[in-house]
């Protein structure tokens, strides 16, 4: 069994979303053949965690998600998006709620480490700058390398992908 994590960018234009939804495809399905049974871990955030957990669940891979913080449902804007939050929350085999009130930097920053703590691989959906804001994406990839987690990194500004190996121990 392999447990592939995601983490990765809210807001991608068109061409951004179709490449990483099959490169989410493309990967998924390469690592379930490599290692037969394939679980995805996702924080459902909107942009690239969604992406990841449909294709996930398009490729009948079981989905365990983690909730960040109580009323995470509010985090999403739109009834689109509220929607396909709810049909993944419904598909998920598991989820696990971190124990945080309110909507926080620190329940992100929580989330993304369950996320890089569960995986054996993170996919990151990253423009590669350094981080804004903690508990982004550029933070949970600094503490993915840290923790010995190898990374895909999906570039979401030249669509290619870089694996970065896992620094040996």
């Amino acid at each position: 069994m392999r447990r592939l994590g995601i983490v990765g960018h809210r807001k991608l234009d068109p061409e951004t979303t179709a490449f990483v939804t099959t490169q989410s495809l493309a990967l998924i399905d390469s690592e379930r053949a490599a290692c037969g049974e394939v679980v995805a871990v996702s924080a459902l955030a909107e942009g690239a965690d969604t992406l990841f957990a449909e294709a996930a669940v398009g490729l009948g891979a079981r989905l365990e998600i983690v909730r960040p913080f109580a009323c995470y449902e509010n985090d999403f804007r739109t009834e689109a998006s509220r929607s396909r939050y709810a049909a993944l929350v419904e598909a998920a085999a598991r989820e696990t709620r971190l124990p945080f009130a309110a909507c926080s930097l620190r329940a992100y920053e929580a989330a993304m480490r369950w996320i890089a703590d569960t995986c054996d691989l993170l996919v990151a959906a990253w423009d590669g700058l350094p981080p804004r804001s903690r508990g982004g994406t550029a933070d949970a990839i600094r503490y993915a390398e840290r923790i010995g987690r190898s990374v895909v990194h999906l570039d979401v500004v030249a669509h290619r992908v870089v694996l970065h190996e896992a620094a040996a121990r």
